[in-house]
């Protein structure tokens, strides 16, 4: 089942980097929801430059592969809309291209039982200049509302920083149901969201922002949401 979500899912998951000058800097993980290119992520990755984003597909995670490429095809992406309050952001990738993307994406957190097996996909190691897709798997531990009503899942994966803006997929019926912000912290999660490599309370649980925000966004956008 967990392999199926991978296949489902890996193709359309792309590392987000900026381009600054010459140099290339890795910021984290983004992931296509719409057959015209448009991509969500975590908002708190854009900081408050969007100029120079882009983002890099990656081969297919079947066979080994280098842990870093010596060239890559990346392509520009503009930012189509951002929910700060929700830490999300939706991209839209700048070249005109139609991109097939599977059906039935968009998922739904109101059903999802504690228990639920999940898997998110993104590049944890991206800022040590490995390039791989990572897969991990979870289970849903808790579904908190922060001090500003933000639906969060907690998931029980302890992730690193470059899993920020992955999808959070239900194994159960192959859709996202949340985008991976961090690593949770109590102290600083229940409120605003504060990122860093050290969230100042160690913890093995991660968490994601309800995908129903990123979704509203689309459809804010004038986009079809499957």
């Amino acid at each position: 089942m967990l392999q199926d979500v991978s296949l489902k899912f890996a193709g359309g998951c792309m590392m987000l980097v900026r381009k600054k000058e010459s140099a290339v800097v890795f910021l984290g993980t983004a992931f296509l929801m719409h057959d015209d290119g448009y991509l969500l992520t975590a908002a708190h990755l854009l900081e408050e430059d969007f100029e120079g984003l882009m983002v890099v597909p990656t081969n297919s995670p079947d066979g080994f592969f280098p842990i870093s490429l010596e060239r890559v095809s990346a392509m520009s992406v503009s930012v189509a809309a951002v929910d700060k309050v929700h830490n999300t952001a939706l991209l839209e990738i700048d070249r005109n291209l139609r991109i097939k993307t599977p059906d039935h994406l968009g998922g739904t957190t109101e059903n999802l039982g504690l228990g639920t097996s999940l898997l998110c996909l993104g590049f944890p190691f991206g800022h040590d200049e490995m390039h791989n897709l990572v897969a991990q798997s979870a289970i849903l531990s808790s579904k908190i509302r922060s001090k500003n009503g933000t639906h969060l899942l907690l998931f029980d994966t302890m992730v690193h920083d470059g899993m920020a803006g992955a999808p959070l997929v239900s194994a159960d019926d192959g859709r996202v149901i949340g985008v991976v912000v961090g690593r949770f912290s109590p102290v600083e999660d229940g409120g605003d969201f504060v990122r860093g490599s050290d969230p100042g309370y160690h913890t093995q649980i991660s968490y994601a922002v309800s995908i129903e925000y990123g979704l509203a966004m689309m459809e804010g956008t004038g986009l079809e949401v499957i």
